[in-house]
């Protein structure tokens, strides 16, 4: 057998890699700890993805439009059951890929599905460690968290990449630091991350729902008044910036200027796609273009779905909806509040 010659920009990372321990295939880089959330029963709520390889892909899409260069390995933080992984696993352009997350609950999910789609991710273990060398476009799934990369080399990696997850890293400028430390220059930190601009309007609506029920002769029930009681707090949570959130799962909520500045003081050129996903960028290489309906359907959608809150649906329809709808209204011509969004940080 032929041995596989990786690029010199991949070494320093491959080297490291092969000094780590390694359990039922996954590398051991950091500490485990399981998701806030049963993980079989929270990947089972998310349901079948109908284009499971689209925001990987997409991903993958961008950093070819932007000639990113790929010769050294890129890594995933928290990849969770494979929203993102499985299509950059498809399209991997890198020497290695390496998929985290801190739950080996989500990584036993991912590598099932991998494996399922064709794709193999784990080390051979009856080679000694010093002694592997990845094949072009290796996949390999590892513990680690946002937090615990201090032990990666310096200008190792061509690409960090994330779904949903900035906002559970406890300390983001620490992360910003490392991830600018591990970057070759030029390298890629690209995330799809909720904002905060329209969710705390969100909870301003939503806390005004029992008010305008009342006046319009709706009845509320006791669970309504709960549940729009927690959706409140929730949002506060989220967007105060003051408050301990270290044992939080979901901790933050950020403005796309806010986050473009945090990125811009630890030596990133940021690009911002408003209220676009990874999943569209395959497409389009671009920002989505948006429904007229997009702020009352992304509203009614986040807290009957993603909040798992159905039993406030009819109630926003009847307090609610038709400010959402001047919302919509005010945002035609532009992007309007900023729900989800990608960003694009280049390392200088």
């Amino acid at each position: 057998m032929t041995a596989h010659r990786p690029p010199a920009a991949a070494r320093p990372f491959l080297d490291w890699l092969s000094s780590q321990h390694t359990q039922d295939g996954v590398l051991l880089l950091g500490d485990a700890r399981p998701f806030f959330h049963d993980e079989t029963a929270y990947t089972a709520a998310c349901g079948d993805d109908p284009a499971p390889f689209d925001a990987g892909e997409g991903l993958a899409a961008l950093l070819r439009a932007t000639g990113a260069d790929t010769s050294a390995p890129a890594l995933e933080i928290g990849c969770g059951f494979g929203y993102l992984s499985l299509g950059l696993a498809r399209a991997n352009p890198f020497p290695l890929l390496l998929l985290t997350d801190t739950s080996p609950g989500f990584l036993r999910i991912l590598g099932d599905r991998l494996r399922a789609h064709g794709m193999e991710w784990a080390a051979d273990e009856s080679v000694p460690a010093s002694s592997r060398t990845p094949a072009p476009g290796a996949v390999r799934l590892g513990i680690l968290s946002g937090d615990a990369m201090q032990e990666i080399p310096d200008a190792s990696l061509s690409c960090i990449t994330m779904r949903a997850t900035l906002h559970h890293v406890a300390d983001v400028d620490a992360f910003l630091a490392q991830a600018a430390r591990v970057l070759r220059p030029g390298g890629h930190l690209v995330f799809e991350e909720p904002c905060r601009e329209a969710l705390l309007l969100m909870g301003v609506l939503v806390a005004q729902m029992p008010e305008l029920a009342a006046a319009r002769g709706v009845d509320v029930t006791p669970r309504q008044l709960e549940l729009v009681d927690l959706f409140r707090r929730m949002v506060e949570f989220y967007c105060r910036q003051d408050i301990d959130k270290s044992t939080a799962e979901d901790k933050h909520l950020f403005h796309p200027v806010e986050i473009a500045a945090r990125c811009r003081a630890h030596g990133f050129d940021t690009a911002v796609y408003a209220n676009t996903t990874l999943a569209s960028l395959k497409y389009l290489q671009a920002e989505s273009p948006l429904p007229p309906t997009f702020f009352h359907d992304t509203t009614r959608a986040y807290i009957a779905s993603v909040c798992r809150m159905p039993e406030l649906a009819p109630l926003f329809d009847a307090t609610i909806a038709d400010a959402c709808a001047y919302i919509d209204a005010c945002s035609r011509g532009g992007r309007g509040p900023h729900y989800i969004s990608v960003f694009d940080a280049r390392r200088a």
